[in-house]
């Protein structure tokens, strides 16, 4: 038979292992989470620049008509392709993805630039600003994998 002193003890500390156990669950549960966060976000912000980007190639393409004009459709739609095999890598939590982020943080750079040149056109510049947060969100995410 067991003593009752036995019982307690072990009980005791059992409770004590699971309660550390789940702490230790609830830590890495929360590092999960805070590095989740900024992933769903930078995904979102790779889609929205995809979108903007190809809009906007479709844009210029119908109301710019000059020699400059078909680089920048070339870059916008680049830059859209990057966006979106960059959030299509996160979304799969491929390994690669940090190298993609790095690579679309310049790309989404790039076309920025080049919209603001165009100065008095909103598309262009509504689009400069979507790809400067995609390219910020980018750069986080991808440093995060060094």
């Amino acid at each position: 038979m067991l003593e009752r002193r036995a019982v307690l003890t072990s009980g005791t500390a059992f409770l004590a292992a699971g309660a550390a156990s789940q702490a230790m669950a609830s830590d890495r549960s929360t590092h999960s989470m805070a590095k989740a966060m900024p992933m769903k976000d930078c995904i979102e912000l790779c889609t929205a620049s995809h979108v903007m980007c190809l809009e906007t190639a479709n844009h210029v393409a119908s109301t710019v008509r000059s020699a400059a004009s078909a680089q920048l459709i070339a870059l916008l739609n680049d830059c859209a392709e990057i966006c979106q095999s960059t959030a299509n890598s996160m979304i799969r939590s491929s390994a690669l993805h940090p190298i993609l982020c790095r690579a679309c943080a310049e790309a989404c750079e790039r076309c920025a630039r080049e919209c603001e040149r165009q100065s008095g056109d909103q598309q262009l510049a509504v689009c400069a600003a979507a790809c400067r947060r995609c390219a910020s969100s980018c750069r986080e995410m991808g440093a995060m994998g060094d």
